[in-house]
């Protein structure tokens, strides 16, 4: 079935570069079949020092529609895990505010079909995100939002325009985040540990192949002149970026994207992460880490995906620390059921930054 998309475009559709200072934070915004190798066993890995790592998780496909009880139910059941996650960080991490945790939405934001106005937004806010995400160790961690198909068959902009909550940080369809990773050992090391971000839009990359009628934005930039823009954006924040860690976010796989994966491989990228796929995965292909996260009310397991050990939901969580970054697979209760190290993409001129991944018993 072919999708309507309502509205493509911010009202300001000028280039907008904001800076945003806190806690180490910088957040900028601009307007607007795989041959894998596959995972093999490995060594159990040692516990990170907690107080000089930065803690983050990555939620897709979460905002199960109200219809549906059984989703919603799962929905809950991943929220409780999260917040046991996020309340054992923060004791772990000394309340040590440099290295406060934040969370990356994939995308399908509002099931079935997102929302239409800014007073539905308002309403759907109050019930699939206030009313579940409520306990109190989500306080005011900051959610990192990109769209999903899902959140385009009605009218994106009134989610990215919602400002009834400081935990919603959805600026523009492609945005960053820059965040540093300090601790003890930040003067021995010469600096602080820099982690990048770059939040996509794949609706718009993939417009073209994904949907081919795809209706022109307000300013009558064809489909193909969208995703131009947008790639554009992407190469060159790769280009310039010098984090240690540098990771891309989107909805839909990078093979949804032409070009996208070649992208990621010229530059480094640590890994890409994304949603849409309500499974939980992990593929790696010429040295960069592919993850799927689209488990934020549901599992539907296949065959290749990681043994989910009768999860029924599920997220995904990053440790960043001066030395590695472990990437862990949860299940709704919170249990690690798969782990991965990624070394800084500086360390040994940029060699081998890939430990084993392994699946935990």
């Amino acid at each position: 079935t072919m999708m309507v998309m309502a509205s493509l475009q911010k009202p300001n559709l000028a280039i907008l570069s904001a800076l945003v200072f806190s806690s180490g934070i910088m957040l900028s915004a601009y307007g607007a079949g795989n041959n894998m190798d596959e995972p093999r066993q490995g060594a159990l890995l040692q516990e990170l020092d907690e107080s000089q790592s930065l803690h983050f998780a990555a939620i897709g496909d979460w905002g199960a529609p109200l219809s549906s009880p059984r989703q919603r139910s799962g929905q809950q059941a991943v929220a409780d895990g999260v917040a046991s996650w996020l309340e054992k960080i923060t004791n772990e991490n000394n309340g040590q505010d440099e290295n406060s945790p934040f969370i990356l939405s994939l995308g399908d934001n509002f099931y079935p079909s997102g929302v239409t106005n800014a007073d539905e937004m308002a309403e759907r806010f109050d019930q699939s995100f206030d009313d579940i995400y409520s306990h109190d160790a989500f306080g005011d961690v900051p959610w990192y939002v990109v769209a999903g198909n899902k959140d385009y068959e009605s009218d994106i902009t009134a989610q990215m325009n919602y400002s009834g909550s400081s935990r919603w940080i959805f600026p523009d369809y492609f945005h960053r985040v820059v965040r540093e990773v300090r601790g003890p050992r930040s003067d021995v090391i010469g600096g602080a540990m820099k982690v990048e971000i770059i939040l996509t839009d794949t609706m718009q990359l993939a417009g073209t192949t994904q949907f081919p009628t795809l209706s022109k934005s307000r300013d009558e930039r064809t489909p193909r002149e969208t995703a131009d823009r947008g790639l554009q954006y992407i190469k060159h924040h790769l280009r310039h970026s010098d984090a240690d860690y540098l990771i891309v976010v989107g909805h839909f796989p990078a093979h949804s994207v032409s070009g996208l994966e070649e992208l990621l491989q010229i530059h480094k990228v640590s890994a890409y992460v994304h949603g849409h796929v309500h499974c939980q995965q992990h593929k790696r292909k010429q040295g960069v880490d592919y993850f799927t996260s689209g488990t934020g009310m549901e599992i539907g397991c296949r065959k290749d995906d990681i043994d989910h050990k009768g999860a029924t939901g599920g997220f995904l969580s990053f440790q960043a620390s001066v030395d590695k970054m472990v990437v862990r697979f949860h299940d709704q209760i919170s249990h690690e059921i798969y782990q991965v190290v990624i070394r800084p993409r500086f360390e040994n001129n940029r060699g081998d930054r890939l430990e084993e991944p392994f699946e935990i018993a």
